[in-house]
């Protein structure tokens, strides 16, 4: 086993039978993650450690792994946020969460509960806000987690764990937003019929929408109306852009797109008084570039949205599992993290990847 560097929160072991627990972590902003067993800090008092079943994997985590987010990221760094998994141990202090319950955790490590958007119950826009796997902490890619009671949440009776986890991050995403701003009888169009998109045609036929879904894969029309979908129509092809202005109440765009008359055309395929709704992220450096003429003289709501609150987020386990609301995912085992993070990065994935953690982590002992 190659020399691993020291951690500024874990201390490293030399091996698994001396670890709490192991993780995928990058040394660097390169190459792909190495196994990385740890000893986790003493648990505070209003923390919950958690045996991982399933993790979820986000292009997001490549993002982080790379540096391109952060170019001041600390190594070694563990990403992963949509997380399920058990409850193994808790601080003296909790009180919502009880040992074997089963939960998971999204990608916010932290909420102060006192500043004005927690007060509003918009806790994702904290101000003191810490991502999962920021501030040097590990995240999902592990066979544990720590995380404040605060920022688990309870994954209810019925729930698929194996299919589940991406739930976590890509689901809110699109179900928080779909909510907020929806009624049963509209018409909705999804654009980008991938990890987010896939989802969101879900949800949006579930609460009564009527869907279209623009997409470059027409050759999967029937997989995608049995998502939901009523109508197909391209998601790049100017003309039938056209075509389609106007017709939608709500747009859910999980794509960007560089050219400026295909994006611009996926505004205006919003209804006068409707709401365009972006939800897909351009690298940090790239500024959106709005139809502002047909924005104000449409009376068009632009609307952000980042995954969702703590009430959206359990809400959204909820529906999905009372609506059978699942992405579909490539499944891999725990010896294979650095295979699936490689589909994922290389956008090779059908939808998600997701790794079986909990089969690894019991087999080596790790289940304590």
């Amino acid at each position: 086993m190659q020399q691993l560097p020291a951690h500024s929160v874990y201390q490293v072991q030399e091996s698994k039978e001396t670890a709490d627990a192991v993780a995928y972590a990058f040394l660097q902003n390169t190459g792909e993650p190495v196994q990385y067993p740890y000893k986790y800090p003493n648990i505070a008092d209003d923390d919950v450690r958690i045996r991982i079943l399933f993790t979820g994997l986000c292009h997001s985590d490549c993002l982080h792994s790379r540096g391109l987010w952060d170019p001041y990221i600390k190594y070694p760094s563990c990403p992963g946020h949509e997380v399920v998994g058990v409850v193994e141990k808790v601080g003296t202090g909790v009180t919502k969460f009880k040992v074997g319950e089963k939960v998971g955790c999204n990608p916010q490590r932290w909420m102060c509960q006192t500043c004005e958007q927690c007060k509003k119950g918009d806790n994702q826009l904290c101000s003191q806000n810490i991502g999962l796997y920021d501030d040097n902490n590990f995240g999902g890619y592990s066979t544990h987690i720590q995380v404040a009671e605060r920022m688990v949440f309870r994954i209810p009776d019925g729930f698929n764990d194996a299919l589940g986890s991406p739930l976590l991050c890509a689901g809110v995403t699109v179900y928080a937003p779909l909510k907020r701003f929806y009624k049963p009888n509209f018409t909705c169009a999804v654009i980008g019929i991938g990890g987010l998109g896939h989802l969101a045609v879900q949800y949006a036929a579930k609460l009564g929408m009527t869907v279209t879904a623009f997409t470059t894969s027409k050759n999967r029309e029937q997989e995608i109306k049995r998502l939901g979908a009523s109508n197909l129509s391209s998601s790049i092809d100017v003309e039938s852009l056209k075509a389609e202005q106007g017709k939608y109440d709500i747009v859910i765009n999980t794509l960007y797109i560089e050219d400026e008359d295909v994006f611009k055309s996926h505004q205006r395929l919003t209804a006068p008084t409707g709401t365009y709704i972006q939800v897909g992220a351009p690298p940090s450096k790239v500024n959106f570039k709005l139809d502002h003429a047909y924005i104000i003289l449409n009376q068009i709501r632009v609307a952000g949205s980042l995954i969702g609150n703590y009430d959206e987020t359990q809400e959204m386990l909820e529906f999905s599992a009372q609506n059978n609301v699942y992405p579909i995912v490539e499944t891999f085992e725990f010896e294979d993290f650095p295979k699936a993070f490689d589909r994922m990065e290389k956008a090779q994935a059908k939808f998600r990847c997701v790794v079986n953690v909990g089969k690894w982590a019991q087999a080596n002992g790790l289940w304590k």
